[in-house]
């Protein structure tokens, strides 16, 4: 069975922000049964753009790392919650039920990448739904993949063995793999983000 998967190249992504607003665009005050239920206004970013600068004037390096729900296969935030209030489709997408879900505070605190959000006024937990209602229609990409005009990011359907082919191919990373969590969104080029920078200058007299 193909199941979504999300690529992300670092060494592409230019802080633009429009996945992110593509995001907040989609949800702020919009309801949609069955997947979610409305993104507050304020506090909330589904899908975040990290930074990591490093070096000083004048040599700097910036690099920018996009994040959201992993979509992980072993999910801590499945086990955490009661009810069945977080579930995992067949198509590897993890959604979190706004109507079983409401007080359970702990599927916040079992995300270990800190992508899930209490949302105080509902009382419920949140987090980005790989746009399943979108998806659901026949879309082909997310809004944020949809967004993105460098193409760093990118969803693509595929059999788990195609996609463990892709990830040999290019080389691709998970963060926080120690974790076993499994996760669905994959990092090209993140040494650009996780390692050092190291730059120099060189002269001759």
């Amino acid at each position: 069975m193909s199941k979504w998967n999300m690529i992300i190249d670092v060494a592409e992504c230019t802080n633009c922000n429009l996945c992110t607003l593509s995001t907040m665009d989609e949800y702020v005050g919009n309801e949609f049964p069955g997947y979610s239920a409305p993104m507050p206004k304020h506090g909330h970013k589904w899908v975040d753009i990290l930074q990591n600068e490093r070096g000083q004037t004048p040599m700097i390096d910036v690099a920018y790392m996009a994040t959201m729900c992993n979509h992980c296969d072993d999910a801590p935030c499945i086990k955490a919650a009661k009810n069945g209030a977080v579930s995992k489709r067949d198509d590897g997408i993890v959604l979190i039920d706004p109507v079983k879900a409401k007080g359970q505070r702990q599927i916040v605190k079992a995300c270990p990448y800190g992508s899930v959000y209490w949302n105080e006024e509902l009382e419920i937990p949140q987090a980005w739904t790989f746009d399943a209602h979108l998806l659901d229609q026949g879309w082909k990409q997310p809004r944020c993949g949809q967004s993105c005009p460098t193409a760093a990011m990118r969803a693509v359907k595929v059999s788990d063995a195609e996609m463990s082919r892709i990830v040999d191919e290019q080389d691709l990373e998970v963060l926080k793999p120690e974790l076993g969590t499994k996760p669905r969104v994959y990092y090209k080029n993140l040494k650009a983000f996780t390692h050092c920078f190291i730059g120099g200058t060189v002269s001759q007299e």
